[in-house]
């Protein structure tokens, strides 16, 4: 497949400057995407009071809970098509195409049901107070009707990204965000919507960036052009990103299951509390969107470059990638200690009970989300070379296993705000080191399977 304008050509020439622009495209999208998601945060505190900032706080962790578990195969979906893209296998990277596609409507349709009738369940099942309850459930139910464009956008924007190209996702994301904010105003503002206001300007804006994605791919003039009529499960790409993606499915639903145990914790100090810890995730994910640029290019550059058998760019692209996310932490630590009072006040400028607990919470993740960046590279290059399933394992006992066993013990013991957000750099720092062994392990083994079959080849 040619390298067009649009795409970055990631088996050939110098790694970092490419590296850089993949991952400041990506870095700049993400950015703006969450800046839109802020406003949501931002609109209901200010505008709807700290209960409905509580709703779409707590609710928040149940729509990641079956948003990433099909988010996941996305990004099985990015390596088979990085590896196809690498190995320049034209049949493969268009039926790869389509079938992201198709699991993005299905699996959306999927959890969107089953969203809606686990609702209530869930949502006691993490204790949220009674007087938050009919606001987290007013917000958790719209969102649940957004699944389908939301996947849509996310898989389209994967499809794009696996040859490079993540200029036009910012674009749509750019529009789409504006919808979001001047919605957020109409419906908090003016028909007093509360948090199930900012969900439906959360829909309206992905149903745009689904229809954005799909006019886009229609339009492609590569392999990666979607037709509608072919749009279906094609077999071999379909089980090759249940095998590299069902794991990273699975592995975001268990992150977010161990997550519900953590807001459960949250919600047993009051609203103030879940005010608070949600003003604080939606300034600390705007350090989650910068480290993962590097995970989404340590990801697309290892999967091509597989493909193509150059292990050596593979190692490059590691170390490139981890020096990214230092410097990305310096930036973050400098951030925490002089903005930290002034960013956080924008989201509670009347509460000071709940701006006490976000500060809090912020102070200590603000100074240690590069132990998240520098787990994620490493994730990112497993995911890439297909170690799917040992990443998975290593990622669960690693991040969940150490998260739940401080919440049961140290927390329990010590049962402060702060000692309960320690299990997040816990559990980063100990899944790096499993990481990085088990990437060596793999390299190693990839390789040497590498150079054998290029000596068969010769012979033949």
């Amino acid at each position: 497949m040619a390298v067009k304008s649009n795409s970055i050509d990631m088996i050939h020439g110098p790694l970092w400057g490419k590296i850089l622009k993949f991952s400041a495209l990506f870095m700049l999208t993400a950015l703006l995407q969450q800046l839109y998601n802020a406003a949501d945060v931002v609109v209901v505190g200010r505008y709807a009071g700290q209960v409905a900032l509580a709703g779409v706080g707590t609710s928040s962790t149940i729509v990641n809970l079956f948003m990433n578990f099909i988010l996941g195969l996305s990004a099985g979906a990015v390596i088979v098509l990085g590896q196809a893209i690498g190995a320049r296998q034209e049949e493969g990277i268009s039926k790869a195409a389509h079938t992201a596609i198709a699991t993005a409507v299905y699996g959306g349709l999927l959890i969107a049901i089953a969203c809606l009738i686990f609702t209530k369940p869930l949502l006691k099942m993490i204790d949220v107070p009674d007087n938050v309850m009919p606001e987290a459930l007013a917000y958790l139910r719209v969102r649940a009707v957004g699944f389908v464009p939301a996947l849509i956008y996310n898989f389209g924007a994967g499809i794009l990204r696996a040859k490079g190209d993540t200029k036009r996702a910012l674009y749509i994301v750019t529009v789409s965000g504006i919808i979001n904010v001047l919605l957020n105003l109409f419906f908090v503002c003016v028909c007093h919507m509360g948090a199930a206001g900012v969900a439906w300007a959360t829909v309206a804006s992905q149903v745009f960036t689904a229809i954005a994605m799909l006019i886009i791919l229609c339009r492609e003039e590569d392999n990666t052009r979607i037709h509608l009529k072919k749009i279906r499960f094609y077999k071999e790409p379909f089980w090759k990103m249940v095998r590299f993606g069902l794991p990273s499915g699975i592995q975001s639903a268990v992150y977010s299951m161990s997550n519900l145990l953590v807001q459960s914790s949250v919600n047993s100090f009051g609203s103030a509390a879940i005010a608070g810890s949600a003003a604080s995730t939606s300034i600390t994910e705007f350090y989650n969107v910068m480290l993962n640029s590097m995970y989404q290019a340590a990801m697309v550059f290892t999967s091509q470059n597989f493909g193509a058998k150059k292990f050596d760019r593979i190692k490059k692209t590691v170390r490139i990638c981890l020096l990214y996310v230092v410097g990305l932490g310096v930036i973050q630590s400098f951030i925490t200690y002089f903005a930290d009072e002034l960013l956080l006040g924008l989201y509670l400028p009347d509460d000071p009970e709940g701006l006490s607990f976000a500060l809090r919470k912020f102070n200590l993740l603000g100074y240690t989300y590069v132990f998240l960046g520098i787990m994620n590279v490493m994730s990112g290059a497993l995911r890439g070379m297909g170690a799917s399933i040992m990443n998975l394992i290593t990622s669960v006992v690693g991040v969940c296993g150490i998260r739940i066993v401080w919440i049961l013990t140290a927390f329990q013991a010590i049962g402060t705000f702060e000692s309960l957000y320690w299990c997040f750099p816990l559990s980063w720092a100990g899944t790096f080191v499993m990481h990085y062994f088990m990437y060596r392990y793999v390299f190693g083994k990839e390789k040497k399977k590498a150079a054998l079959e290029t000596v068969e080849e010769t012979a033949l």
